[in-house]
């Protein structure tokens, strides 16, 4: 969490957003590009890896998310029991 917050320190809040965006859009063209045969494997764990890093910027900068994490896993965990 140190370099995460140093580089919102370094480069701004509003940069380190924009980038949070482009990052997940290079992870979402990965994966569409993996999905016909375009891109690798690692490819997709490296723009996963940038997404990661991304995130925790976000957490930093709009507050954690694990109550909402742990609410929508007992959701999803629901919606598989009752498809069972």
């Amino acid at each position: 969490k140190e370099i995460e917050g140093r580089a919102i320190n370094t480069y701004g809040e509003q940069p380190q957003v924009d980038m949070a965006i482009e990052e997940m859009s290079e992870l979402t063209k990965a994966l569409l590009k993996y999905r016909i045969g375009f891109a690798t494997l690692d490819e997709i764990r490296e723009e996963a890896g940038d997404v990661q890093i991304m995130l925790e910027q976000l957490r930093i900068l709009y507050g954690g998310t694990s109550d909402i994490e742990e609410y929508k896993l007992n959701r999803l965990w629901a919606r598989m029991e009752a498809e069972t």
